[in-house]
């Protein structure tokens, strides 16, 4: 057999062409590092646990005896609150039990995965970005006795820091938005569920007219809750969302339901009851800060426009 002899000059450009593969790769998580640090100070509020018993005290709860209800009002940072965490879990019919294992991806300070353990006694595994969230996570989870069935980890959604197929359920509430890489969030969240495991989804997406309103694409108002400007703003459609857990990453649609008409009666109803009586002591205004009025009316704006959609979906890994 006769080898052929490689020039030189094609060495020279195979090597180049290896190095700027990886000075792409470099660039990438480069970017990814930047993005994600830019979400964490978004999100970061100093002294954020006392802030939080300070208004609980304030409102007379007994900060000793705190109960999950207790800290409804606050630690649950998603449209329709509590509401929405019950109602999502519903959908799950019988897929929440005790010798559950469920991983909530953007876990916040740990509302979602306190109800999920108080009420179906399952083990919660929280991931989030920021770190300030989840020691504030574990510190009110001892406070209400949970620290048995709940643990929480600061991690990238993008690279979910467990093993294959770990989790009975995966659960995320208004986490994608900040993440620009849909099709790897989905693609870990499908690695780490068991076969036969559900994703229970509930997140918001750009919206049906975003892409004629001011001849711009992605054209919402800011500040919003996720962010104070297009740059750490990443919304896909609903559409394009399902597309990918279903075509692309391997999920099997259980349920899919539009939540928008629900979330906009919810900010209407909020927004009056603070005009009427003013803002209450115990509030997602003390989670985010001064500023949650402005965010609140730019998020009703933006619903009402048709720039922004909310939806709800199960999903099961076959």
């Amino acid at each position: 057999m006769i080898q052929e002899k490689i020039s030189p000059k094609v060495i020279e450009m195979k090597r180049q062409g290896e190095q700027e593969g990886e000075k792409g790769k470099q660039e990438i998580q480069q970017q990814q590092q930047s993005s994600a640090a830019a979400v964490e100070r978004h999100y970061t509020r100093r002294d954020l646990e006392n802030t939080i018993l300070t208004a609980l005290r304030n409102a007379g709860k007994n900060i000793d005896q705190l109960t999950v209800d207790d800290l409804a009002p606050i630690d649950e940072f998603h449209t329709r609150g509590r509401e929405a965490t019950a109602n999502l879990a519903s959908l799950l019919n019988n897929n929440l039990q005790p010798n559950f294992h469920v991983l909530d991806v953007g876990s916040g300070i740990g509302g979602p995965s306190r109800y999920l353990a108080s009420r179906f006694g399952c083990r919660v595994t929280g991931l989030d970005l920021v770190e300030e969230y989840c020691h504030v996570a574990d510190s009110l989870a001892k406070r209400v006795k949970l620290d048995n069935l709940l643990t929480y980890r600061q991690g990238d959604a993008t690279h979910i820091p467990f093993e294959d197929a770990t989790f009975d359920v995966v659960w995320t509430q208004h986490a994608s938005m900040n993440i620009a890489y849909k099709k790897r969030l989905y693609s870990e969240m499908h690695r780490v569920v068991k076969s036969g495991g559900k994703l229970a989804i509930y997140d918001v997406f750009k919206g049906s007219s975003s892409d004629i309103i001011d001849g711009s694409t992605s054209s919402i108002h800011f500040p919003v809750p996720w962010a104070s400007d297009p740059s750490i703003s990443h919304l896909i459609s609903a559409e394009e969302a399902r597309k990918l857990l279903k075509d692309v990453v391997g999920f099997k649609e259980v349920a899919w339901e539009d939540k928008t008409e629900s979330v906009i009666d919810w900010i209407k109803q909020m927004i009056k009851r603070a005009q009427t009586s003013g803002p209450p002591r115990i509030g997602l205004h003390v989670l985010v800060g001064p500023q949650w009025s402005d965010l609140v009316k730019n998020l009703l704006k933006n619903l009402e426009e048709g720039r922004i959609a909310v939806a709800q979906g199960i999903f099961e890994r076959s």
